[in-house]
Order: C-alpha cells, then structure tokens, then sequence
C-alpha cells in the first residue's frame, strides 16, 4: 500500500513538473541557446518541446504501471511505446534534425519508427511466431543501422565513442532479439538512449552548473536498472529500486527545469552583451565623418573606416572594393590583411566586372547568412594558379554599398570571423548595414557635389566669358572692317599684312562666338535620335584617323536601346569631339602601349549612357577637363583630326562642312559640356586604373507624351 501512495505521488509530482515544462514553453523561452558543432541542432523552443513531449511520455508510462497495464493487448503496447518515446525525445532534442538531406528524414522519425513497431509486435503477443519473430528482428537490424548512421555525424559526441555505444548495446538487443527476450530488448534500448543522451547533454553545454548536474546525474542512474539486472542475476529489480527510480525520474526533470531556465537567463546575458557591443560598434562608426570621403580612390580614407571595422565587428579583416565608370572594382580601403592578400584581391577585383559578379549570384555561389550579408565562393572569379586560392582564402562575407537609387557603387568584403562557432546574428550585422548604407549615401552626396561645383565654377566662367566677349566684339568688328579696307591698297606688303589680321580677326571672332555658346548654348528642336546609329557614323569618319593613329575601336550597344530626346547635329558634335580628345591622347601615350578607344553604351533609368574610355595617359585633372581654355597640349596639337580643316567638321547627313567652334584648343569639351546641360543630361571626365581616361555621357530618353520609352526599332538620327 506505500509502494502504490508513493508511485501515485511520484505520477502527480511528475505531471506537475510537466504543467511547468508547458508553462515555460508557452513564456516563450525561445533564445537561441546551445547548438551543436554541425549547425543542425533544433533551437531552445523546438528543444524545450521536445522535452515537454518526453516529459508527458514518461508521465504516460507511470500512469500505465500504476493502472497495472502489464498483460499483452493494446495497453501493454502503449506502456511500452511511452518508455521508449521518453529518451527519445530527449535524444532527439540534442541530436542532428536530419538524419539525411536528400530527402529530408528526420532522425527521430527514422530511429523510432522501427522501435515503435517492435514495441507494437512484442506488446501484443509476447510469443510471436515465425513473421512476428522475422519482424522483431528485421526492426532491431534497422534501428541499430540508424544509430550507426547517426553516430557517423560529426556531433557533438566523438564518433568513436558514440559507435562504442552503439556497437555494444546493438549487439546485445540483437543477441536477445534472436533469444526472444523481447522485454529485456525495450529496457536495454530505452536504457542506452538515456546514456546516449547524458553523453549529449555533458558535450553540449560544456558548462557545471546545478541544472547540468542533476540532468547527467539523473539521466545516467535512470539508466541503470537494464544494466544492473544482468550484473545482480535477477529479472526484476527489488521496490526499494524503483522507488529510488522515481525519485531519479524526479531529480531529472527538476534538473532540466533549471537548465531552461539557466538558458534563459544566459540569453538574456548574452543578448544585453551583444547590444551593448552593437552600440558601441554604431557610435565608432557614427565617429567616421563620411562626408569627406573623396569621389577619387586613390586616397587612404577608407583604410580608416576598414581599420574601425577590423577593430569593433566580429570579423578582424575587412576592404572596401569601390565600382569605377567602366564597371570594374578596385581596392580603395583594407585593414587586417597582409600585403600579398591586399595585392591578391585587388588584382581579383580589377578584373571583375558588375556583369560578371550577377553572373556568379545566379549560381550557388551566394549564401544568405542574415541582413544583407552574404557568404560569397570567389572561386569562379578566380584564375588557374590564382594566389587567393594558394592563400585559402576562397570564402568571405560582402555587403553591396548601393546609391539611394540602388545602383551599386561598390562592396564590403569581411573575412577573419572572430568566434566562429558563435552564429552570426542581426545585432552583428546591423551596425555594419547602416555604415555600408552610409558609405553609398556619402558617396552619391560627394558625385553630386562635385557635379554642382563643377556647374557653378563653370556657370561663372560663362558669365565670365559672355562679359568678356561682349566687350570685345565691338572692338573687334572694327579691326575687322578697317583690316577689309586695308585688303584694297595697291601696297602689296599692306594687302598681305592685312589679309593676316582679317584672317586673325576672324580666328577671334570665331572663339568669341565659341564663348558666347558656351556661356548659353543655342536652344533648337528635339526630336528622337539613334544614338548606335550616330555613334557608327562617326566611327566611320573617324575611320581613317583611328588606323593612321593605330588605334583599336570597340564599340558595345546592348539590344533594345531607347532613342535619346536630342538635336542630332549637336549630339553629334559632342561625340565627335570626345572621339577627337580620346584619339589625340592615345597619340602621345608611348610607343608599344596598348591603344585601345572603347564606346560602351548603356540604358540607364529614364537615361541613355555613353562612356567613351582609352588606354591613353588619363587628364591632368579631370575636375577641370569641362573648363574653358584649360589644355595641357600645345596649341594646335591633337584638337582636330587631320584629315579636317580647323573650325569644321562633316555633317554626317550631307558630308558639308559645318561651322565647329570645338577645334579651338581648350574649347572643345567646354562646348559638349554646354551642349550636353542643354539637353538635360550630365558629362563628367573620370581617369581609369591603372590607366586611361573616360568621358561618361547622360542623355534623357525620348518618349510621347504620357507614353512609356519605346525601344528603337528602326535607327535614326534624327528624322521624326
């Protein structure tokens, strides 16, 4: 009669226990708690539920016992089934989800399921005959095949060990299945989980604390009884055995009780820890004063914002690859890189353009990690030999800096993880988004800056310039008139001598009316242009130039190109003299250099651009290239192609010459700068690495109105 008080007290202490296990889950104790080396461990929530299942199994098992459910039949089944699903479930909260990925099968699943039959077949008829033998025992072979499987996962238990366990429990369960002990088999399976999963729980926390102890401590006893019966002789344990039984079952879940709540309150150590760190990581980057980040890169300031980034985010080296014009990256910042890495990846992102980087991330070379940060293979962007894969470094984690518009203006590269085996969270991450945001905010605000100071320089040089010549235009008339009368005397020394100031006279005119466009450029119609079709026509011209310079064009229109809303004779004009520039430049670069003019053209939102790119020495200071009379050439040197008369150039429709104000030195891009505002669109001159020079054009496109642009069909030049 005290055996049976003291089991029922022991069920109603248990199912109380249970009611704190469901009380806790649904509190939400849900922070990331202990994982497993492999990754594949469930997370807290999904372990605390798994307990609160094994927990209501083993409540299950004693309800049974106390209700003397013993004999074969359905009740018998369900008794056996609850004591092997209450280490299970333990087990399967500490061990890989998965036991295989292709196709997904749960561990739990597959190692239970074959126990769960065998339970079903021996609780039913405890004397089976030939296929209920057959298939006890195919169920033993393919529960111990499962835990092999399972122990050959690289854990958190060493292989060695857990196939120990494995191969002598397997063994012996098989040795009584043949021996039809079938009884004996459930209590030496539901004895060895129960070990197995004490050897989890010490591998998984690695920690000595009291909810610890009593779980190990009481998990390893509660497994003792299917060992100690064989050692002691005897079927049955004495009472005073399952009464201390009990009170281990007991000691077991009051360990695990504290357990959830030690992770609890580890959690939430851990989470004001990671905040605190975030906080003081966001108020070393808010120091970083962005806005004087030059549009250049060959300054060191981002060297700076890497060195902060090194020193306060988990990852100990990181670079800033920032996009040039022609669409390749080059290295503008690195901290905690050797000098052979810092080479290795500078020469990887020079030869990597935006195009092939899209390329990449249609394969499986990208993992989401959390945020916008991304684990990145840099495998296919790398050459036979290449020195990163001599290095190892094959993997790291990026971060696009993008313009508020969304174009891509470069990438944060992080490598070196600083504590690996801790995953990386969005407090982690976050900070480094927002100064990878501030960094494409900071560097769209200085191209917009220097396109402002470049308008407003050039805008006073333009009043500047109109004053100038307004002035000198009345004078200048004069000189002009007297220097015709002069043309007429008999003195042939004087007609000579005035023809020469007349022709002069008219040279200064002819810059005077230069000025004076670019100080306003003429307003005239718009209509829908071609700009392929412009771009080949003076390719074409400039054909002859181009081979007599050894010059190699290439030229890249994409499909679909919308037409621009331009006066074709202008964008003409424009295009030409870039050409001209470009084609003049490569002349000077030295004898041997590759000389290479590449026209690329692109569609850009509500914008066509044409960047116009060569191999030649770069400018002297692109931040002047628009100005007026600003050359770094001799006079007449390299303006005008020579197979052109100074002041003109050939309309491509008629083949007449036309006046072009563009071959006076220094005046040429001031005009296409003009030309091109005129028309509501932007040029800016950029040099190249590790040489070279480009003119990038905006033009915006042509469409009816409240129409949506329309691809080009049929090429123009300007005829409606």
């Amino acid at each position: 009669m005290k055996a049976e008080l003291y089991q029922g007290a022991t069920l109603a202490l248990l199912a109380a226990l249970v009611a704190v296990f469901g009380a806790l889950w649904l509190e939400g104790f849900s922070q990331p708690g202990v994982w497993s080396r492999s990754g594949e461990a469930p997370t807290a929530r999904r372990r605390q539920l798994l307990w609160l299942a094994g927990w209501t199994c083993a409540v299950v098992r004693l309800a049974t016992q106390e209700a003397g459910w013993s004999g074969p039949g359905p009740e018998l089944t369900i008794s056996l089934a609850a004591m092997e699903l209450t280490p299970l479930m333990f087990l399967a909260s500490l061990a890989p989800q998965y036991m295989s990925r292709k196709p997904p099968v749960l561990f739990v699943v597959a190692f239970g399921l074959p126990v769960m039959v065998y339970c079903a077949v021996a609780g039913f008829n405890p004397e089976p005959g030939r296929l209920g033998q057959a298939v006890l025992l195919i169920c033993a072979v393919a529960t111990i095949g499962v835990a092999v499987r399972w122990s050959l996962c690289k854990d958190l238990v060493p292989i060695w060990l857990s196939l120990t366990v494995v191969a002598a429990i397997g063994g012996v369960a098989l040795w009584m299945t043949v021996r039809r002990d079938y009884r004996e088999v459930g209590q030496l399976v539901h004895s060895g989980v129960l070990l197995m999963t004490a050897l989890l729980f010490v591998a998984a926390y690695r920690r000595l604390t009291t909810g610890l102890v009593f779980t190990v401590g009481g998990l390893t006893l509660w497994s003792l009884p299917a060992f100690l019966g064989p050692v002691m002789g005897v079927q049955t344990l004495p009472v005073e055995f399952e009464r201390a039984l009990n009170l281990v079952r007991v000691i077991t879940a009051v360990g695990m009780i504290v357990l959830v709540l030690e992770d609890a309150l580890a959690s939430n150590a851990a989470a004001q820890e990671r905040d605190r760190r975030a906080r003081a990581e966001m108020e070393k980057y808010s120091a970083l004063y962005l806005a004087d980040m030059p549009f250049e890169e060959e300054s060191g300031h981002y060297n700076q914002v890497c060195a902060t980034i090194a020193d306060v985010s988990r990852f100990a080296q990181a670079g800033i690859f920032l996009q040039g014009v022609d669409g390749t990256f080059r290295l503008a910042g690195h901290a905690g890189m050797s000098g052979a890495l810092e080479g290795a990846l500078d020469a990887l992102a020079q030869r990597t353009t935006e195009a092939q980087t899209l390329e990449v991330t249609r394969g499986n070379y990208f993992t989401p990690v959390v945020g916008t940060l991304t684990l990145m293979d840099l495998s296919p962007l790398m050459e036979p030999g290449d020195e990163l894969a001599q290095m190892n470094f094959r993997r790291a984690w990026v971060m696009g800096i993008r313009t508020r518009a969304g174009r891509l203006a470069g990438v944060m590269l992080l490598a070196s993880l600083r504590k690996p085996n801790e995953p990386l969270l969005i407090e982690d991450v976050l900070p480094l988004e927002l100064l990878v945001a501030r960094l494409g905010a900071a560097r769209e605000h200085v191209d917009l800056l220097r396109r402002v100071m470049q308008a407003e320089r050039l805008a006073g040089l333009g009043r500047l310039a109109g004053g100038v010549a307004h002035e000198l235009n009345n004078p200048l008339q004069a000189v002009t008139g007297f220097a015709q009368l002069l043309t007429d005397a008999d003195d042939g020394t004087t007609r000579d001598q005035a023809g020469v100031i007349l022709a002069e006279a008219r040279r200064m005119k002819q810059i005077i009316e230069s000025l004076m466009r670019f100080r306003n450029a003429a307003a005239s119609s718009r209509s829908p242009v071609s700009v392929e079709l412009v771009l080949r026509d003076i390719a074409n011209l400039a054909r002859h130039d181009l081979d007599r310079a050894s010059v190699t064009l290439e030229m890249h229109f994409p499909d679909n190109l919308p037409r621009i809303k331009a006066d074709p004779e202008q964008i003409q004009q424009v295009f030409l003299q870039v050409m001209r520039n470009a084609i003049a430049s490569l002349e000077s670069a030295p004898e041997g250099a590759e000389r290479r003019l590449s026209v690329e053209v692109a569609a850009i939102p509500k914008a066509v651009e044409v960047m116009f790119s060569d191999t030649g020495p770069g400018f002297a200071e692109p931040a002047r290239a628009f100005d007026p009379f600003f050359t770094t050439r001799s006079a007449g040197e390299g303006v005008v192609l020579p197979t052109q008369s100074a002041g003109a150039w050939p309309d491509t429709a008629s083949q007449q010459p036309k006046s072009w104000p563009g071959g006076d030195p220094g005046l040429g891009l001031s005009i296409c700068y003009a030309i091109v505002r005129e028309h509501g669109g932007e040029i800016s001159a950029v040099n190249l690495h590790p040489r070279g020079a480009a003119v990038v054009i905006e033009l915006p496109t042509w469409a009816p109105e409240g129409a949506a642009v329309q691809p080009v069909t049929e090429m123009q030049t300007g005829q409606a």
